[in-house]
């Protein structure tokens, strides 16, 4: 058992050169928290489980593993950095053998990155067309619209009901997938404008992953745009990036509040909220509800990232993260469903307006920011103002999400490669420049294809459950939940719930992130893009991706098992070392 001293320890034997920067203040953590967990996802993809899969009844399932899995992870990663005050190899010392834990967690977030800045891309060059009268996406006679462009406006007129697509990741290139979308009711092979200038007039989508195509100027230029901001809000440490956060993560609030007051006073706006949270309790026999609300819980609360860990590892000892965890968690459920608030009272009215079901207008992902919500904005007055509010927070609520994870990616290099921190700035520069070319590829003609990958593949379901369910085992089967108890007594003092944790981390947590690993595995399908499918050899591509990260769990325990056999180690150390043993062993270069 670990001696309650080993804080004062640890802290005495740093020498000034290696000493970890710390929060400012005790408010830094949360709002830093808040703003690299809330994203996108929090937007455009719990609303739309919620209206798919039972409405308020999907919150049954999101709840439950909210409780189970999503705030006990939060404990386990924050207390873990915490605790150590190491970055995110350093903090696997404790069980050197899961060691390759770390680096599987820096690939996720390398992978999310670099297609989180083409989305971000995205956003900003609709956030730009967004003060242009007319919207560009809502008129026909483009450069890039065809003759079968149909203005939302006239839908009524028409009696016709444009839609979209219902996922990304089932999305084609060519003109004819695009006239006949799964989704679509219409049957004279029209498109919406909306979704002429998604795929025509943003994307210019090729027929196949194999025909890159040019370069589209505009997406490249806030390619590195967004790049070049990334860089300004995190080159300088984590006591600047947290001065940022106190806007990038407070000011999207205020804005989803002033989107919902909108919606709620547009006429129809009951329509999309009937559907929205009228549950639907039919739907909880269905075993994907729970995989959907599993899933949204691990990539909401970004459990498995290695970013809870690296933004733990800053504060100071005794910080009481405990309360952190319940409040992070009681905003981040609050904005998923306000959001879903503001974003269905907004497609009701367009239901009402177009005579048609919010059904036919709901989509998720891009489709529900790029396609369906800008449409509805269209039919707004004025709607140019609600347009650019909707984008900024769309942006505002990507962007933190993505430096906070781009600080996690840095800290991994300048937590083991100490030479680097005498040119910071320069060698984080060089990082990004390289995210940023990688970046590329994705806004070409053919760049959507290689996005799909990284996406669904780079930061797929199961490797991240995988990865949750093997941090649970190194610290509560090997490491030992009793010791790890003592080690939460020494930071924040005795507290209530301990039994919950138990069962959560060593029985429920690892249980529940298997079951659904497996369930996804054995569930799965080929990459496709609507009707287009992927050639073998980009499968392939995408198969290696995802394991690349995962892979690196056995990989460094074999390698590690067999150096300490080589070199007469200790294998117990190896299964689980004390803290206060750390401190040495993270002075070296890993």
């Amino acid at each position: 058992m670990s001696n309650p001293n080993v804080l004062e320890k640890m802290s005495s034997t740093r020498s000034s050169k290696t000493k970890r920067e710390s929060w400012n203040k005790s408010w830094d953590f949360v709002l830093a928290l808040l703003g690299g967990s809330i994203g996108l996802g929090n937007v455009w993809r719990f609303p739309y489980l919620c209206f798919k899969n039972g409405g308020g009844a999907f919150l049954f399932p999101y709840l439950f593993f909210v409780m189970v899995l999503a705030i006990p992870m939060v404990m386990l990663e924050t207390s873990m950095g915490q605790r150590v005050r190491r970055g995110l190899v350093q903090s696997w010392e404790i069980v050197p053998v899961f060691k390759g834990l770390a680096v599987a967690q820096i690939m996720v977030s390398f992978y999310y990155n670099v297609c989180y800045a083409v989305i971000m891309a995205w956003c900003f060059k609709y956030f730009q067309v967004s003060f242009m009268s007319p919207l560009p996406w809502s008129t026909c006679g483009n450069p890039w619209n065809t003759n079968r462009c149909v203005m939302a406006k006239k839908n009524i007129e028409s009696s016709i009901n444009i839609t979209t697509f219902e996922n990304s990741s089932h999305t084609d290139a060519t003109s004819h997938a695009i006239n006949s979308s799964h989704n679509a009711t219409t049957t004279i092979g029209v498109t919406s404008s909306a979704t002429e200038y998604w795929f025509r007039g943003i994307l210019d989508v090729s027929p196949a992953i194999e025909v890159s195509g040019s370069f589209r100027s505009n997406l490249v230029i806030c390619l590195i745009a967004v790049w070049i901001l990334a860089y300004l809000a995190t080159f300088k440490g984590i006591k600047w990036t947290a001065k940022i956060v106190y806007v990038t993560a407070t000011f999207p609030f205020l804005l989803i509040i002033v989107i919902l007051i909108r919606g709620l006073t547009l006429e129809g706006e009951s329509l999309g909220l009937r559907y929205y949270v009228i549950p639907d309790m039919t739907k909880i026999a269905n075993p994907e509800v729970w995989v959907a609300a599993a899933t949204q819980v691990i990539y909401s609360y970004s459990v498995g990232s290695g970013i809870l860990t690296t933004l733990g590892s800053y504060n100071k000892c005794h910080h009481n993260f405990w309360r952190d965890a319940a409040i992070f968690s009681i905003f981040n459920t609050m904005t998923s469903f306000v959001s879903g608030l503001a974003i269905f009272s907004t497609l009701g009215f367009m239901a009402n307006y177009q005579n048609t079901t919010v059904e036919k207008v709901a989509s998720s992902g891009p489709g529900l920011a790029f396609i369906a919500y800008p449409e509805a904005l269209s039919l707004l007055p004025l709607p140019q103002p609600w347009s650019t509010l909707f984008f900024l927070m769309i942006i505002f609520i990507g962007f933190d999400s993505m430096f906070i994870a781009q600080e996690t990616i840095m800290a991994i290099l300048f937590d083991n490669i100490l030479v680097l921190r005498k040119r910071k700035e320069l060698y984080h520069a060089i990082v990004c420049f390289l995210m940023g070319c990688i970046g590329l590829t994705m806004v070409t003609q053919g760049g959507v294809y290689v996005f799909e990958i990284f996406n669904n593949y780079g930061t797929s379901g199961w490797c991240m459950f995988l990865i949750t369910a093997t941090e649970c085992v190194a610290i509560d089967w090997v490491f030992g939940f009793e010791r790890y108890w003592v080690e939460i007594k020494n930071m924040i003092g005795e507290q209530r719930g301990k039994y919950w944790l138990l069962v959560s981390w060593k029985f429920v947590a690892p249980i529940i992130c298997i079951i659904i690993a497996g369930y996804y595995v054995t569930m799965h399908k080929p990459l496709r893009y609507r009707d287009y499918v992927y050639p073998p050899w980009a499968q392939a591509i995408a198969h290696l991706m995802s394991f690349s990260s995962v892979i690196m769990i056995p990989t460094y325990a074999i390698y590690s098992t067999y150096t300490t056999w080589k070199n007469g180690g200790s294998f117990r150390k190896l299964l689980g070392q004390q803290p206060n043993e750390i401190v040495k062993e993270s002075r070296r270069v890993v």
